[in-house]
C-alpha cells in the first residue's frame, strides 16, 4: 500500500516541478550557447569593442536572472510541495485520503518520501545547471583540485580529526535538510491544521517559531554545557607573574558537530511522532 500511495503522491506533484525543472535547464542551455559563442569570437579576435560590450551587458544580466532563477525554482519548489502536502491532508481533498485503508504513520512517511525524492532531484538539477554554465577548459582545472581535496580529507589522508568533523558535517547537512526540516515543516502543517481559522497562517508560525525557539535553546545548551563551548579559553602566566587570560574560537568542533547531529536526530523523530499523533487523535479537517 505504502508504493500505491507514493505513486499516487509522486503523481499529483510532479507535472509541473517538471515543466519547472526543464524550463531551468533550457535557459542554462541558452546561456552555455552564448558564453561559448562569445569565447570563441574572442579566441578568433572578430569581436569588436561595441560587441564586448554588448556581449559583457547581456551576460551580466543573463547572470543576475541565473541566479534569481535558481533561487525562485528552489522556493517555488518547497512551497509547492508544502502547499500540496497541506491541501492533500487538511483540505477537502483531505477528507478522501483519510479514508484509505493504511495507518497514519504510513500515509505521513509516503508524502515524506515524495518531498525527500524532489528535494533530491531540486538540488540535482540546480547543480547540473550550475555546472553547465561554469565547466570550461579553464575552470576544469580547480574543480577537480577542490573534489580532490575533498576526497583526500574524507579518505582520512589529512588526519583523522578532520576526516571525523568532515563526515560529521555531512552527515549533520543531510539529516537536517532530509529529516530535520522536512519532519518540521510537517508537523508544522498538522500543528497548522488544529487552529480553527487561518490553518495555514498557523503552520507558518508554527514552522518559523519551533525552529528558532529550538535554535535558541541549542545555542543556549553549547555555551552552557562546557565541552560544547564553541569558544576555548587558555590561561597563562606572564613573566611578570600576572595571570593572562586568552578567548578564541574554535577547539570544539567535533563535539559540537556530533551535538548538532544527535540534536537533529532527536527532534527530527519527535516531529514525526507528534505529526503521527495529531493525524491519528488529533485531526482536524473542519
Amino acid at each position: 500500500m505504502l508504493k500505491k500511495l507514493f505513486k499516487y503522491d509522486w503523481k499529483s506533484v510532479s507535472l509541473l516541478l517538471f515543466i519547472l525543472h526543464g524550463i531551468l535547464l533550457f535557459y542554462t542551455l541558452i546561456g552555455r550557447i552564448g558564453i561559448s559563442i562569445a569565447m570563441s569570437q574572442s579566441a578568433s579576435h572578430v569581436i569588436t569593442e561595441d560587441s564586448a560590450q554588448v556581449f559583457g551587458i547581456v551576460g551580466m544580466l543573463y547572470v543576475l536572472g541565473f541566479v534569481l532563477f535558481i533561487f525562485a525554482i528552489m522556493i517555488a519548489t518547497f512551497v509547492y510541495l508544502a502547499a500540496r502536502m497541506q491541501k492533500s491532508l487538511f483540505s477537502d481533498e483531505g477528507y478522501l485520503t483519510h479514508t484509505l485503508p493504511v495507518s497514519p504513520g504510513k500515509l505521513l512517511f509516503s508524502k515524506i518520501l515524495v518531498f525527500c525524492t524532489w528535494s533530491v532531484l531540486d538540488i540535482l538539477c540546480v547543480t547540473l545547471s550550475i555546472l553547465i554554465l561554469v565547466t570550461y577548459k579553464d575552470t576544469l582545472s580547480w574543480m577537480v583540485n577542490d573534489l580532490k581535496s575533498l576526497l583526500d580529507v574524507l579518505s582520512g589522508f589529512t588526519g583523522i580529526e578532520e576526516q571525523t568533523l568532515m563526515i560529521l558535517t555531512i552527515l549533520d547537512a543531510l539529516v537536517q535538510f532530509f529529516a530535520y526540516y522536512t519532519t518540521l515543516l510537517f508537523f508544522a502543517l498538522c500543528l497548522g491544521s488544529l487552529f480553527k481559522t487561518h490553518k495555514v497562517l498557523g503552520a507558518i508560525v508554527s514552522f518559523f517559531g519551533i525552529n528558532i525557539g529550538l535554535s535558541v535553546i541549542r545555542t543556549l545548551l553549547c555555551f552552557l554545557i562546557p565541552g560544547l563551548n564553541p569558544f576555548t579559553t587558555m590561561v597563562s602566566s606572564g613573566t611578570d607573574g600576572s595571570v593572562i587570560t586568552q578567548t578564541s574560537l574554535g577547539g570544539n568542533e567535533l563535539a559540537l558537530m556530533g551535538f548538532s547531529l544527535a540534536w537533529d536526530l532527536v527532534f527530527a523523530v519527535l516531529f514525526f511522532l507528534g505529526s503521527r499523533y495529531i493525524l491519528s487523535k488529533k485531526l482536524n479537517l473542519e
